[in-house]
Formats: structure tokens, C-alpha cells, sequence
């Protein structure tokens, strides 16, 4: 599992525990809807300034995204 894929997972996750829509996180976060969506589908590498956006948007540590949710491992971005 990459890096990408470990973001993408860990968001959408996040986002539908809190029964979130894409508009309800754009709301609280100002990262556009079609960004959102784009990293829930793998398909952008967000910045570190989008991935704090989101972060306190949600109310959840910037290192909720990159921890792999099926391995024990810790992924970090330099």
C-alpha cells in the first residue's frame, strides 16, 4: 500500500464515520469538493497544507492520514 493510497483510504473513512458529504467537508475545511473527491479516489497527491486543511476541518490530528490502517507501519512525509 502507498502513500496515496494510505491518504486516500484514511479520508474517506474519516469522512463518512462522521456521515459527511463532500460539500459538508468542503464547508468546514475550504478544500473544493472536486479535490476532495479526487483524493478519496487516489487520483491527486495532496500538498501538506491541503492535508492540514482537512485535518482541522475534521478535528483530527495530521497524522490521522498517514498512518496505515491495515499495517503497523507509519508513513511520513518529508
Amino acid at each position: 500500500m502507498n502513500l496515496n493510497d494510505i491518504i486516500s483510504a484514511n479520508l474517506k473513512k474519516l469522512r463518512t464515520d462522521r456521515n459527511l458529504s463532500l460539500g459538508q467537508l468542503f464547508e468546514l475545511s475550504g478544500v473544493s469538493k472536486v479535490m476532495l473527491f479526487q483524493i478519496e479516489k487516489g487520483e491527486s497527491n495532496p500538498t501538506i497544507n491541503t492535508i492540514w486543511k482537512i485535518a482541522n476541518g475534521l478535528q483530527v490530528t495530521y497524522t490521522s492520514y498517514i498512518h496505515c490502517i491495515n499495517e503497523s507501519s507509519w508513513y511520513f512525509i518529508l
